[in-house]
């Protein structure tokens, strides 16, 4: 790699590490997405070895590898930080996100090896997505879902692509995968986009070898919650009606205009699927950070066109190639298995609309993004560029806590 290029995505992970490092410090540890579960989830578990039940209104749901792992961040802010021991939770997700974008940088090199453009534009589009951001301040498990499915695509990608099909790569894989779900059961799509490029690829050991050290790994959870509570994944009650007849037509088809770009916030809009998701990854609609959020939405609608055209034109070139193939499909995965939850589990509040949950696709959706700026003429990429470029400065206050 020529050293330009190298100083291009240093400077960019840089700005990462200090626009999360300021938000780290300055977002409050008790605010954030259900953050009272999650920091008692991670209390219980590492002082007392046990995980919440149902009894009060707590995250049992959850597997407890991310608990554990800020539970014994916790432990270290007893000592060192006693004001605010929960702070060192937060420290965890910043070395999380800053761990993302150097997979994602790899994944981008190895998958699209010499073009510049695809890389940078990957990962500039990652490292300022606001929902990262946002997400990534708070003592949440998203972040680490996310580099969990990083992780594995990146290791999918070279099994693939080299290819190299030892089983011991295959494994590591899986292992990774299995991690993943024990974080969050978002990750479920994620092995099923690995799973799929195997199969493209017809490497049925590997995937046997795959499948088989996932189940070694995330079993036991499962195992766990469906005897304990007789639901593997989410224990949770819903309406008995049939799944089309749980959310009206205007949740699927609502676009909240104009509130939309206007006023982007919870109570507007409510229960409607397109333009809730799409406040919740430019700007913040449920309420838990600060900053105009108005001016968000419109500065996200280009940088959304060319994920989603990306996207689309990616997925259809990579139908033969098994190495990008896991990638190309994760995107419509995601949204599938979010549009499945959002409307098996709808509530009066809306709150099930939570862009965070979708959080482990970032990395691909910022490769579709890449992929769309590395195919634009070249007059017209360096324009549009530009154009973001400005974008980003523009909405830095917001990103900045």
């Amino acid at each position: 790699m020529r050293r330009p290029e190298l100083l291009a995505a240093a400077l960019i992970v840089a700005a990462l590490a200090l626009i999360a490092g300021w938000n780290t410090y300055k977002y409050p540890s008790g605010a954030g997405y259900d953050v009272r579960q999650h920091e008692e989830y991670a209390d219980l578990l590492i002082h007392e070895g046990k995980i919440p039940g149902p009894e009060t209104r707590s995250e049992y749901y959850t597997p407890p590898l991310f608990y554990a792992l800020a539970g014994a961040a916790t432990v270290v802010g007893e000592h060192v930080h006693s004001g605010d021991p929960h702070k060192l939770g937060q420290v965890l997700n910043w070395l999380v996100l800053l761990a993302t974008a150097g997979v994602l940088w790899l994944l981008a090199r190895e998958l699209f090896p010499g073009r510049l453009w695809l890389q940078l534009s990957a990962l500039a589009f990652f490292c300022f997505l606001p929902v990262v951001l946002r997400v990534g301040a708070m003592f949440h498990p998203e972040p680490l879902s996310m580099l969990l499915t990083a992780v594995a695509l990146l290791l999918a990608a070279r099994m693939l692509g080299r290819p190299d099909l030892r089983w011991q790569l295959a494994a590591a894989t899986g292992v990774v995968l299995g991690l993943g779900q024990l974080v969050r059961a978002f990750s479920l799509w994620t092995f099923a986009a690995v799973v799929l490029a195997l199969a493209v690829a017809r490497a049925w050991r590997p995937l046997a070898v795959v499948v088989l050290a996932t189940a070694i790994v995330a079993s036991p959870w499962y195992i766990r919650q469906a005897v304990k509570y007789g639901d593997p994944i989410f224990d949770r009650p819903t309406k008995r009606e049939a799944i089309w007849e749980r959310r009206p037509a205007e949740f699927y088809v609502g676009l909240g205009l104009p509130d939309v770009f206007t006023d982007p916030i919870r109570p507007n809009f409510r229960n409607q699927a397109i333009p809730t998701t799409y406040s919740e990854v430019w700007g913040d609609y449920f309420g838990v950070w600060r900053g105009h959020r108005g001016p968000q939405s419109i500065i996200g609608l280009l940088p959304t066109v060319l994920a989603v055209a990306g996207w689309i034109v990616l997925l259809v070139r990579s139908r033969r190639l098994p190495a990008r193939f896991a990638i190309a499909v994760l995107p419509g995965l995601g949204l599938l298995g979010y549009l499945f939850f959002t409307v098996s589990y709808p509530t009066a509040d809306g709150d099930v609309l939570k862009a965070s949950y979708m959080l482990t696709t970032a990395p691909a959706w910022a490769l579709a993004f890449g992929y769309a700026i590395d195919g634009l003429p070249g007059r017209i990429r360096l324009v549009t560029a530009a154009v973001l470029a400005a974008s980003e400065l523009a909405s830095l206050p917001f990103l900045l806590y």
